[in-house]
């Protein structure tokens, strides 16, 4: 049995080969097939609270420690010879 992959390549393929006027016959078949089935909407995604426990609660001022660290990698950069 062929993997999704391939199939979806197959598919992909055949498509290409399609004289341009049976593109849309192929765009409304799959609308219609997609319209049967019932898609949950994906919920937004936030990035609140990734660095909760990771340690960064314990510097006294953070933006002073990254501007430090960037002065660093900055000169560390500028330093190497090429």
């Amino acid at each position: 049995m062929q993997s999704i992959a391939i199939k979806k390549t197959a598919l992909r393929n055949c498509i290409l080969r399609l004289p341009d006027q049976e593109i849309d016959l192929v765009d409304k078949f799959i609308k219609e097939l997609l319209a049967r089935r019932s898609f949950k909407k994906p919920r937004p995604r936030t990035l609140e609270g990734i660095w909760k426990d990771k340690g960064f609660e314990k510097l006294r001022d953070l933006e002073s420690e990254i501007g430090q660290i960037r002065a660093e990698i900055g000169n560390s950069i500028l330093s190497k010879e090429f």
